[in-house]
């Protein structure tokens, strides 16, 4: 498919910069069912629209709301070493954003491209190789290279750095709130993939 015009980057950029989750791909439904099946252990029933509506956000502030809505207490950290393992598990589940595929495939070898994610390494690149792009790119950044995640700038300046282009030169592809406000505060300029993209509820 072509990609809408509305994400047409501006001109006179060097690179684009994509973020993973739910910009690249849909990984609603394996992240999902991730952390449903860690969270099951404590009993608690993760409920797909609680997950919905807190997408984008880091997994310490999302198990701070479940926290905060159950009243129950788990361990954290278990959870989170539990996390890859559980969502290699549901990788299957995974599937490319066509919007953004196209505009991946379309500026291949036109522009330096980049992954910008807030999410653990292992799982960004096991994303990208599910949806058959992680050759495309020319660098992929993840929470383990800056230690700061989104909206913290940090993560978009490694980025651009590892691409050898000015933040100005750069254009970023987010999906969150969080992720357009750590773009914009590293000096890129940014769209919103939201409005073209909407995760499929039968899939989950």
């Amino acid at each position: 498919m072509l990609f809408p015009e509305n994400l047409r980057p501006p001109e006179g950029i060097k690179a684009l910069v994509f973020d993973c989750d739910g910009t690249l791909a849909d990984t609603f439904a394996a992240h999902y069912r991730a952390y449903s099946a860690a969270l099951k252990v404590y009993g608690i029933d993760f409920a797909a629209d609680f997950y919905a509506a807190r997408v984008g956000w880091s997994r310490a502030n999302l198990l701070q709301a479940v926290r905060e809505g159950t009243g129950l207490h788990f361990d954290a950290d278990a959870i989170a070493a539990q996390n890859a393992p559980l969502f290699m598990d549901n990788i299957d589940a995974v599937k490319a954003i066509p919007q953004t595929e196209a505009l991946v495939r379309h500026y291949h070898r036109v522009l330096k491209l980049g992954v910008c994610s807030g999410g653990q390494k292992a799982i960004v690149i096991a994303t990208l190789k599910a949806i058959g792009l992680y050759e495309r790119f020319d660098a992929v950044v993840a929470f383990e290279d800056t230690g700061v995640g989104k909206p913290a700038p940090d993560l978009y300046l490694e980025a651009c750095r590892r691409l050898d282009v000015a933040p100005h030169e750069a254009h970023a592809y987010e999906d969150s709130d969080e992720g357009m406000a750590a773009a914009r505060a590293a000096g890129l300029s940014v769209s919103d993939v939201r409005p073209f993209y909407r995760s499929d509820p039968a899939n989950w």
